[in-house]
């Protein structure tokens, strides 16, 4: 299901996905956090040649604390992946 590069760095979340719905989520990087909702997950594809396959996670933004590398849509929602998966990721309700 995920690919190597991702494996390790996004399957335990995803196992748990069942037990987030409809928390809030602090989502830590080095530089700062997001307080948010998981909202959905799909299969996403990098735009290079490589043809990079990897599963991609959707949050509903509450507040952002820091230099945190996800750029928020107008609507207030995020994607998160392996590529700037956070360091933590803690059930804040």
């Amino acid at each position: 299901m995920f690919s190597e590069n991702e494996k390790d760095i996004v399957s335990n979340f995803y196992s748990r996905l069942d037990e987030i719905e409809d928390k809030e989520l602090q989502l830590i990087w080095e530089q700062g956090y997001a307080i948010a909702q998981f909202d959905t997950c799909f299969e996403d594809f990098a735009d290079d040649d490589e043809e990079d396959e990897y599963t991609s996670f959707i949050f509903k933004v509450i507040t952002i604390e820091g230099a945190v590398p996800v750029e928020i849509s107008p609507e207030g929602y995020f994607i998160v992946n392996y590529h700037n998966f956070p360091k933590k990721i803690e059930v804040k309700s």
